[in-house]
């Protein structure tokens, strides 16, 4: 995670306070993260700074940055792919 976000937390949390407003702001902040390594930093940051009412919007968060996660690996299987499927438009064709 952004380093100067998590140092400033408190501060974060004493602007935001935790209403709604302090919900918006986070999601917004974590869910553009797109990588298991994010959402297990994001879980761990979290883990002793969660609030009863703020707890459903950070699991959906960290699944939303594990959903993103796994559509990236899945476009990088594909695109390992290409090459071989490729490799046979590239062939001249035998003549007989």
């Amino acid at each position: 995670m952004d380093m100067a976000k998590t140092e400033n937390w408190d501060v974060i949390v004493k602007w935001w306070d935790q209403g709604m407003v302090f919900h918006r702001f986070n999601r917004d902040i974590v869910t553009p993260f797109s990588s298991d390594e994010m959402a297990e930093q994001v879980e761990e940051f979290f883990s002793n700074r969660v609030t009863p009412s703020f707890v459903r919007i950070l699991k959906q968060s960290i699944e939303k940055i594990q959903i993103k996660a796994r559509w990236i690996d899945k476009i990088r299987q594909e695109e390992s792919l290409i090459p071989r499927l490729t490799r046979g438009l590239t062939r001249t064709p035998v003549e007989t």
